[in-house]
């Protein structure tokens, strides 16, 4: 059973693996509550947690997609731009699957569905290295181990 860090973004039956590096992928759980204090009383009270959606953020480098080596600025500046296009929701019809972990061959997947883009950003500056950072947020707060699509 293999454990294979792997983020991807599944969207329109399509899996688009991140490129490579990807230097930080965190994720920020919260939840709702409220919060009681009793005037000239000790101490506060919390009622009524609820889970909110995840909060992910990420940063990598254009080098590797799906194990091609991206050489001149041309090729990273393309596989920016596919970046870009996966990374592009326009309406709740088009939230898409992330991948945190995939592997085809064992079956093994951690994933989040109901995702959709806050920000993208990129830097353009360096010719040898063109690096990213994206925002995303997950709808539903767990994290499924079933294939794409499922």
């Amino acid at each position: 059973m293999a454990f294979v860090f792997k983020p991807a973004i599944y969207k329109n039956a399509a899996l688009y693996e991140l490129p490579r590096p990807v230097t930080s992928l965190r994720l920020r759980d919260g939840w709702d509550f409220e919060r009681f204090k009793v005037p000239l009383a000790s101490g506060e009270s919390l009622v009524g947690h609820s889970r909110q959606g995840v909060a992910i953020t990420l940063a990598g480098a254009i080098a590797f997609q799906a194990g091609t080596l991206k050489t001149s600025e041309e090729q990273m500046f393309e596989e920016l731009e596919d970046l870009r296009d996966a990374f592009s929701v326009t309406s709740s019809d088009e939230k898409y699957e992330f991948f945190l972990y995939h592997d085809a061959t064992s079956g093994v997947y951690r994933k989040l569905q109901n995702c959709t883009t806050v920000k993208f950003e990129f830097d353009l500056s360096d010719e040898n290295q063109l690096v990213y950072s994206a925002e995303i947020f997950a709808d539903d707060p767990d994290i499924l181990t079933s294939a794409p699509g499922t």
